[in-house]
């Protein structure tokens, strides 16, 4: 207990605005799931889950916290391929929802591989990528074997089928690979190629075609899919500047599908109106903002670029999720991150906070290491030996015996 004590104050001392703010952001969410919840005849059920699923995460941050990002980098080759065989083992004998099989289910809880998956497969693509920038190879070799790295993981969350994680899933890609410098003519040709694939998934599903179909003239698919779209807009309408306040929904309460977890922003946006909403976009626009300056102050460029990722994937999740509630992307099955019913995707996101702190204690622990070495260099006292030139202390201990003798 004194140990888990100790843990914590180190803890609250030196991550306390990383760990606070996704705390902060997580009883938000809460309460958030509250309030889409009162339609049901338990609606605390989902509340109770998400608070234990964030002491879960807490937990697994403060650790993570203390081990050295590069004991993490060490593993990465053993985690992506963990992660690859859960992410095969969940087609086979994982759980369905939706129509689509992307859940270990037990009796208690069910965990998402894909939630896990992402900050892992942003630790290795940074890490791999850090590697293939040191080999004598042509940029289009080097582009080729990092697509072709990232590809497997990327085809199995698109076998669930689970085509929202797995567009998150390439433009993550995309990014890191841009990040490193990368071409535009790759990543155009890519798309090109990608066409026929694209377009069989439209004729294999059609309810990816219906979503658009209804993204773009949801009034004429009222019944089917636009009724989703249209309670989307009725429910942030219904908010107005200021909000109905908790509890006093009316879309969101009635006829809103999925309050608490896909369309919980508007759910939220209903109760606190358009400051709320403003609020919310606002707290994941400065974590963005804070990472891509700090990731540029970090000397080690390998940990500066993934942090940038980690944070990245966080952000653009929250965006894509953003943007379907208030109509600028067809609908995805995206959550919002810290915030949506789920304790996979909340327990990941934590897991991003823990890794970010870790990367980020790990580099100033190398530079100070750096900077307490060059401050151990003393001035030479022997006339055999260069005036103004500095040395370390061990030459001063190898030049004092070879003196004495």
């Amino acid at each position: 207990m004194i140990t888990l004590i100790r843990l914590l104050k180190r803890a609250f001392r030196s991550f306390c605005p990383l760990l606070l703010c996704a705390i902060f952001l997580s009883l938000w969410g809460c309460l958030a799931i509250y309030n889409a919840s009162l339609q049901f005849e338990q609606p605390e059920y989902y509340v109770i889950r998400q608070c234990t699923w964030l002491v879960a995460g807490i937990l697994v941050a403060l650790f993570l916290y203390r081990v050295s990002a590069t004991k993490i980098f060490s593993l990465i080759p053993w985690l992506y391929s963990f992660g690859l065989l859960s992410l095969f083992l969940v087609l086979i004998i994982g759980h369905s929802r939706h129509s689509m099989r992307g859940w270990f289910h037990t009796e208690w809880f069910s965990l998402q591989p894909s939630e896990f998956f992402k900050p892992i497969f942003c630790l290795f693509l940074c890490w791999y990528s850090d590697r293939l920038k040191n080999e004598d190879m042509s940029n289009l070799k080097k582009y080729l074997k990092l697509s072709l790295m990232a590809s497997p993981g990327i085809i199995l969350i698109a076998l669930q089928p689970d085509f929202g994680t797995t567009l998150i899933f390439c433009i993550l890609l995309v990014t890191i690979y841009w990040v490193y410098e990368g071409y535009f003519k790759y990543l155009f040709f890519s798309f090109i190629a990608l066409i026929p694939f694209l377009a069989l998934v439209l004729v294999k599903y059609p309810y990816v075609m219906d979503r658009f179909t209804g993204f773009w003239n949801p009034e004429a698919h009222a019944e089917k899919a636009g009724f989703h779209l249209m309670q989307l807009e009725r429910s942030l309408a219904s908010g107005g500047l200021w909000g109905r306040s908790f509890g006093h929904g009316l879309w969101s309460q009635g006829y809103l599908p999925l309050t608490h977890n896909d369309s919980i922003f508007a759910s939220f946006c209903e109760a606190t109106g358009f400051v709320g909403g403003l609020a919310l976009i606002f707290v994941f626009s400065l974590a963005l903002m804070a990472v891509v300056k700090k990731s540029s102050r970090m000397r080690n460029e390998l940990y500066g670029k993934t942090l940038f990722m980690l944070v990245f994937s966080l952000c653009m999740q929250a965006f894509i999720h953003i943007s379907v509630n208030i109509q600028l992307l067809p609908p995805t099955g995206i959550t919002l991150p810290f915030f949506s019913y789920g304790g996979s995707s909340l327990m990941a996101s934590f897991l991003i906070v823990g890794l970010c702190k870790s990367l980020i204690r790990t580099e100033k622990r190398e530079m100070s290491l750096l900077e307490g070495s060059k401050s151990c260099e003393v001035e030479p006292f022997k006339k055999d030996l260069d005036i103004g030139k500095t040395i370390s202390f061990k030459e001063v201990e190898v030049s004092r015996k070879a003196i004495g003798n």
